[in-house]
C-alpha cells in the first residue's frame, strides 16, 4: 500500500500531550497546575499567596478552619481555668460576664478546681465512691519496694540455710547424710524380716555414732529392727560404748513394751538374751540402772530368766553381786537378781561372801515386814554358801532370824547354818 504523502504548508491538527491535558482538567478542580519546585519560585517572585489559597480544595479549606476554630475554644477554655484574681488571667478571659461565671468556681493554689457549684447532697453522694484517707491506709507498692522484698527474702533464706550448714558442719553430719539415715529410720520403723541397710551396718563404727543413731529414730523401731540392731552394735561395739548402747535405746524400749502389753516381746527377749554376750555392757547398761529404777516384779522375773539360761563370766558376776548389794534404797526386786546370781553356784570370791552377808544382816535394824522373795534369797545364799562363812558370821546371821524368821523358810535357813562340812565334828556353836 502506498504511503500518505503529507501536503506541503499545510500545518495537520495535533492533540495535547496526555500530561499536559491531566493537568488542566485538574486546574479547574483547584489542585495546582505546576510542580512543587516551580510553584515555589513563583511565590518568591511574585509573592502572591492568594494563588495558594486559589489552589487548596474548598473541602481541605473547610478542615483547616474547624480545627482552627477548635483550637481557639480550647484556648479560651484554658484561659477559664486561671486563679482568679489575677490581672493576666482575667485579661485573657475576656469580657466581664465571663468573669461572672468564674465566681462560683473555687480554685486552690495550685490553679487546680476544688469545687464548682456542687451541693451539700452532690458531695455525700460523691464521698461514698471515694476510698477514706486515713493514717494507716496501706501505701501502694512500688517497683523497689518489691524488689527490695525479695532481696530481704533472699537474703534470710541464705542465713538461715548457712545458719544449717554451719550447725551441721560442727556436728560433722552433712544434709545428704542426715536424708540417708532418716529414710533408714522409716524402713526400720516398718522392718519385719530382710536384710538390712548397709549404711546402718557402718554406724557403729563412726565417731559419732551416738548423733547419726538419733536421726533413725530408735523408739520408733519394730522389735524386729532392734533385734537386729543389738546384734550389730553388740558384735561391732566396745564395752563402753555398747553399755550406752543398751542403757539408752534397748532398756527404755523393752520397759515400755512390757508396761504396754504386759508381757514381753520375743525379739525383745531375744535382744536382751543376745546382749549378755557383752556382760559388763549388760550388767551396766541392763541390769544395775534397771534394779536402781524400782523396777516392776515383771521386768524382773524377765531379766532374771535370761540371767539364769545363759553363761556369764564368774568375775563379771562377783562384782554384779556386789554392787546390788551396796545399792540404797533396797528394793524388794533387788533381792530377785541377788537369788539368780547367787543360784548359778558360783565361786564367789570371800569379799563377795562378805558382802552379801553384810547385806543380809542390815536388815536386823529394818521393822517391815521383808517379802518372801527376800527370804528366799537367803536361803539360797546360805544353801550355797554355807561352808564359805566363818563363826561370827554365821552367828550374825543366826541374830538376824531372831528378827526375821519365816514360818516355812526360816527353820531352813537355820538348819543350813548349823551343818557342819564332811568329816569335821559339829562345834559347840553348831550344837548350841
Amino acid at each position: 500500500m502506498p504511503k500518505v504523502k503529507k501536503e506541503k504548508g499545510s500545518q495537520a491538527k495535533r492533540h495535547d500531550p496526555l500530561g499536559n491535558e491531566i493537568l488542566h482538567d485538574e486546574a479547574t478542580a483547584g489542585l495546582r497546575t505546576t510542580p512543587r519546585v516551580k510553584r515555589l519560585k513563583n511565590d518568591k517572585v511574585d509573592g502572591g499567596e492568594e494563588d495558594d489559597m486559589k489552589m487548596i480544595p474548598p473541602a481541605v479549606s473547610r478542615k483547616i478552619l474547624e480545627a482552627a476554630r477548635e483550637q481557639k475554644e480550647e484556648d479560651e477554655n484554658d484561659g477559664e481555668n486561671r486563679i482568679p484574681g489575677d490581672t493576666a488571667s482575667i485579661a485573657s478571659i475576656g469580657s466581664d460576664d465571663e468573669v461572672e461565671e468564674m465566681s462560683d468556681v473555687e480554685v486552690d493554689e495550685g490553679g487546680y478546681i476544688i469545687h464548682e457549684s456542687m451541693t451539700a447532697e452532690d458531695e455525700r453522694a460523691l464521698e461514698m465512691f471515694l476510698p477514706k484517707a486515713s493514717d494507716n491506709a496501706p501505701k501502694a507498692r512500688t517497683l523497689a519496694d518489691v524488689i527490695l522484698e525479695k532481696i530481704s527474702e533472699k537474703e534470710t533464706q541464705q542465713q538461715t540455710q548457712q545458719a544449717e550448714e554451719e550447725r551441721m558442719a560442727v556436728s560433722g553430719l552433712s544434709p545428704k547424710v542426715v536424708e540417708t539415715y532418716c529414710e533408714i529410720g522409716v524402713y526400720l520403723s516398718r522392718y519385719k524380716a530382710g536384710k538390712i541397710p548397709k549404711a546402718f551396718k557402718v554406724i557403729a563404727n563412726l565417731r559419732n555414732w551416738e548423733e547419726v543413731l538419733y536421726l533413725t529414730k530408735p523408739m520408733d523401731w519394730k522389735p524386729a529392727a532392734m533385734y537386729q540392731a543389738v546384734r550389730i552394735f553388740i558384735s561391732n561395739l566396745n564395752p563402753r560404748m555398747a553399755q550406752r548402747f543398751l542403757n539408752l535405746v534397748l532398756l527404755p524400749a523393752v520397759r515400755e513394751d512390757v508396761d504396754q502389753n504386759k508381757r514381753l516381746n520375743f525379739n525383745y527377749y531375744q535382744a536382751l538374751k543376745k546382749s549378755v554376750f557383752k556382760p559388763a555392757a549388760f550388767f551396766k547398761g541392763i541390769l544395775l540402772p534397771l534394779s536402781a529404777e524400782n523396777c516392776t516384779l515383771k521386768e524382773a522375773v524377765i531379766v532374771s530368766s535370761i540371767l539364769a539360761k545363759v553363761s556369764i563370766p564368774v568375775m563379771h558376776a562377783a562384782a554384779t553381786l556386789v554392787k546390788l548389794c551396796q545399792q540404797t534404797p533396797w528394793y524388794g526386786t533387788t533381792s530377785i537378781f541377788i537369788a539368780t546370781l547367787v543360784n548359778k553356784k558360783y565361786a564367789l570370791p570371800l569379799r563377795t561372801v562378805e558382802a552379801l552377808c553384810q547385806h543380809f544382816c542390815a536388815f536386823k535394824e529394818d521393822d517391815r515386814v521383808l517379802p518372801v522373795i527376800w527370804h528366799r534369797s537367803l536361803l539360797l545364799f546360805v544353801q550355797r554358801y554355807k561352808f564359805d562363812l566363818d563363826d561370827a558370821q554365821r552367828k550374825a546371821l543366826k541374830d538376824l532370824l531372831k528378827v526375821h524368821l519365816h514360818e516355812a523358810i526360816g527353820p531352813e535357813i537355820r538348819r543350813e547354818l548349823m551343818a557342819t562340812k564332811p568329816g569335821e565334828a559339829p562345834s559347840s556353836m553348831d550344837i548350841g
